[in-house]
């Protein structure tokens, strides 16, 4: 079940859909958080704690909230963060600075964020620009995209020009189609012998 207008889990005011530079988050208008699509929340927050909630999150004891989408309940977990964004458990990662309880539904894959609880998160750090190595792969990518796309949109444009000789010479020619078609027959069963 969706809501037609999502609603605030605290205080069940509708929420207002807001735009933040690239983050588009539903804001309750008292005050008491807001909600963002786990998509959404990469604009805002590192990808190694947005991971690491989403991994918590299919395990996590359901909560009293209801989602402000679908008013299903939500799942409460307990996220640990640090300002580095290597992924958890893995070589470089610093210990927690701090935790946060966050209530996330599955079903939308929508995070609550109550006041101040998306600001305590560490800010999502820029991309490092591409290696030389990585730089080449790409636009071997593209080369190879770009190529095959040419090759498609040639044999389309040939495919269309017979087509639509063909089907001219059809409407010109009624009688002859029998006789196309005979031809084609005769054609395919040669192929297969």
């Amino acid at each position: 079940m969706s809501n037609a207008t999502p609603s605030c889990p605290t205080c069940s005011s509708a929420l207002a859909l807001t735009s933040q530079g690239g983050f588009n988050p539903w804001v309750c208008p008292n005050g008491h958080g807001l909600a963002a699509t786990l998509a959404e929340d990469y604009e805002k927050a590192q990808e190694d704690e947005l991971h690491q909630l989403w991994k918590l999150a299919k395990t996590a004891p359901v909560g009293t909230r209801a989602c402000p989408m679908c008013e299903r309940p939500m799942v409460v977990v307990d996220l640990g963060w640090d300002s580095d964004e290597v992924p958890e458990g893995e070589a470089g990662d610093g210990p927690d600075e701090g935790h946060e309880a966050l209530d996330v539904c599955l079903a939308d894959e929508v995070v609550w964020f109550d006041a101040g609880e998306l600001e305590a998160l560490p800010a999502d750090l820029p991309d490092p620009e591409p290696t030389p190595e990585e730089q080449a792969k790409i636009q071997q990518v593209a080369d190879t995209f770009v190529s095959a796309y040419a090759t498609s949109v040639e044999q389309d444009m040939h495919a269309g020009a017979i087509n639509h000789f063909a089907d001219r010479f059809v409407r010109q020619h009624p009688q002859a189609t029998r006789l196309l078609d005979v031809m084609y027959r005769r054609g395919a069963a040669s192929t297969l012998s």
